[in-house]
């Protein structure tokens, strides 16, 4: 007679295992119980039949399945569920095969009792399952958690007379509970092997299982409860695939928005901030972002204190000659699996662009924001021909000069305007001691920049002269640091306004500088997006600003400030006297300004233009 092993795999089975044992122990010549560490009492009644019983982490109903019966004494094996037994006609069944085996592997039905009911047609009946077979013919295999015996190609097989009875649902809650913890193992099954979801599957697929299982294989026989299978089983369905369509579109998201931001200026202005606030906003949003700056900016420290993923990097004007740093480059933007680039440096372009399509980048992007005209040369028509797939302009002004030497550089409809936005929701209640103390009547007048050529500010040391020969008490706060400050300095004393121009030099809260200016001053003479202006604007400030074009984008001339002819001094004076006289005035520029930045200018605004500006859908821009 054939030696017969039966292997069952448990988890907190003491409802159910009891039932099993005793249905096997006259026909099982060895028992062996392999349990995924129970804490309830399957251990002690497993052990009052005096089965083997071994514990073993649980890794896939598969994987379990296989270890369990290399643990088998005997290669000829009976395997059940805990929640099975055999019927009588079965087991005598299973007895004449003991006394004769002539077959690789022997099948029966499975008889499924549901709430009490036993159910005899949809898909759970007959349901032919291979539970008795030689060890050495085959192995468990399938897709998790709906497993199988898997014969060898050649193998024999019969029918046995007979049910395996199984006591699936005490109720419907349970059943419901298993269909979610099902759905997402057979999802994840589908995913590891590459299987898609389309929304074909997810709408067809379950309604071909509830029509298949309640009307072709006569469900409604079984009653209410054929009802509630055909309908829970359709949704399991439906569950399967959703959460197939939403583990790809993760994996997705994972493997194509991989974003570098590469910045390599040191220095703090306004380009930075955007880099720093689309880092940590769409890191929030869970894309993989990083920023690639230089070692020793402000922006690096800023990342760092937000633990936000950086690394460093120095950059010259010419380091695009340099071959091994490009190729350093082209190694890290590989490891990272980097899929967008973003740059605001002609610096970078050169040398982070090449190296980025070297690496099979898909998306070189360049973010323009400064409204001075792109060189015509053969270099910048390379670049943005070959090596640029699309731009972000920070205003209108910065797309229109973009073009100016060569309106075919690169395609107009590859280049997008994006404002950049403010955090409106910045904690005030923060604000320490103030930065100045003013005097009694004074009004205080702010310009917030890098020191250098384009900024200006030598205007605002002849605006002092004006209002201390018109004998207006005020001061000139300028933010900001830069290779000018010495001569502006040295100027200002020149024209004796050393007391009435104050240099801060770099401010850290910026949003407290504005909270204590009366009026905001921009004598720029070219911006791609005065910047400043909003945050001005948001602290309720108005402003008077040089109109270069790009200011009219922010500042609406007569309600939230005034704009005057570039280097007209003079004009800049009149409407800093007529604010200066004016506090009402101020309050209703200040309150419409504030408006405009909560329609125009939020970050709230620009990180969301800017994710459907980067967003990656195979590979393709969307």
């Amino acid at each position: 007679m054939t030696k017969l092993t039966v292997v069952i795999i448990t988890l907190n089975e003491e409802k159910n295992i009891g039932r099993c044992l005793k249905s096997v122990k006259d026909i099982a010549d060895e028992i062996v119980v392999v349990d995924s560490f129970s804490t309830d009492n399957t251990e002690k009644i497993c052990k009052q039949y005096g089965v083997r019983f071994l514990q073993h982490s649980f890794v896939g109903h598969i994987e379990q399945k296989n270890w369990a019966i290399t643990q088998a004494n005997y290669p000829h094996i009976l395997s059940l569920d805990a929640d099975e037994l055999l019927s009588d006609r079965l087991k005598r069944s299973i007895r004449e095969v003991k006394e004769n085996w002539k077959f690789d592997g022997y099948y029966f039905n499975r008889l499924t009792n549901y709430c009490g009911k036993w159910i005899r047609h949809s898909s759970w009946y007959p349901s032919r399952k291979l539970r008795l077979w030689d060890s050495r013919k085959g192995e468990w295999g399938g897709m998790n958690p709906h497993d199988h015996f898997i014969l060898k190609k050649g193998a024999s097989r019969q029918m046995l007379r007979g049910d395996l009875l199984h006591y699936s649902y005490y109720n419907i809650g349970q059943h419901i509970e298993q269909i979610n913890k099902f759905s997402d193992i057979a999802a994840r099954s589908y995913f590891e092997i590459g299987k898609q979801a389309s929304m074909f599957n997810i709408i067809f697929h379950p309604f071909w299982r509830m029509f298949r299982d309640y009307i072709i294989k006569f469900g409604f026989m079984d009653g209410f409860f054929g009802l509630v299978i055909s309908i829970n089983s359709s949704h399991e369905t439906f569950l399967k695939y959703s959460k197939l369509r939403k583990l790809n579109r993760d994996a997705e998201k994972e493997a194509m928005t991989q974003i570098c931001f590469f910045n390599s200026l040191r220095t703090w202005g306004g380009g930075e901030k955007w880099h720093y606030d689309l880092i940590s906003g769409l890191s929030e949003m869970d894309y993989k972002v990083f920023g690639f700056v230089h070692p020793h900016s402000e922006l690096i420290k800023k990342l760092r204190a937000a633990s936000l993923k950086n690394r460093s990097v120095k950059v010259s004007n010419l380091s695009f000659l340099n071959p091994f740093k490009v190729f350093r480059l082209v190694k890290i933007f590989k490891k990272e699996k980097v899929k967008t680039l973003v740059m605001n440096l002609s610096s970078d372009l050169k040398v982070a662009g090449i190296a980025a399509k070297l690496a099979g980048v898909d998306n070189i992007i360049y973010k323009r924001a400064n409204a001075i005209p792109i060189r015509n040369t053969v270099l910048n028509r390379y670049l943005f021909s070959k090596i640029v797939t699309r731009m972000i302009a920070n205003s209108e002004e910065t797309k229109r000069s973009v073009l100016a030497n060569n309106p075919n550089l690169i395609d107009p409809s590859r280049i997008q305007v994006i404002y950049p936005g403010i955090d409106l929701n910045y904690d005030r209640d923060s604000f320490q001691d103030p930065i100045y103390t003013r005097e009694d009547g004074e009004i205080i007048l702010g310009n917030a920049g890098r020191l250098s050529e384009e900024k200006g500010q030598i205007y605002l040391i002849h605006l002092a002269e004006i209002l201390k020969k018109r004998g207006i008490k005020f001061r000139i706060l300028i933010a900001g640091s830069g290779k000018l400050k010495t001569w502006l300095k040295k100027q200002a004393k020149q024209r004796d306004v050393q007391d009435e121009v104050v240099f801060l030099g770099f401010i850290q809260n910026v949003e407290q500088f504005y909270s204590e200016i009366d009026i905001f001053l921009l004598t720029s003479l070219w911006e791609g997006f005065g910047y400043v202006m909003v945050e001005a604007m948001a602290e309720k400030k108005p402003v008077v600003a040089f109109d270069i074009r790009s200011s009219a984008e922010v500042v609406d001339d007569g309600n939230s400030g005034f704009l005057v002819s570039p280097g007209d001094i003079q004009a800049m004076a009149e409407k800093v006297i007529e604010l200066s006289n004016n506090t009402k005035l101020r309050e209703e520029f200040g309150l419409q300004g504030y408006r405009r930045v909560e329609n125009l200018f939020t970050i709230e605004n620009t990180i969301k233009e800017v994710e459907e500006f980067l967003t990656i859908r195979n590979g393709v821009p969307v």
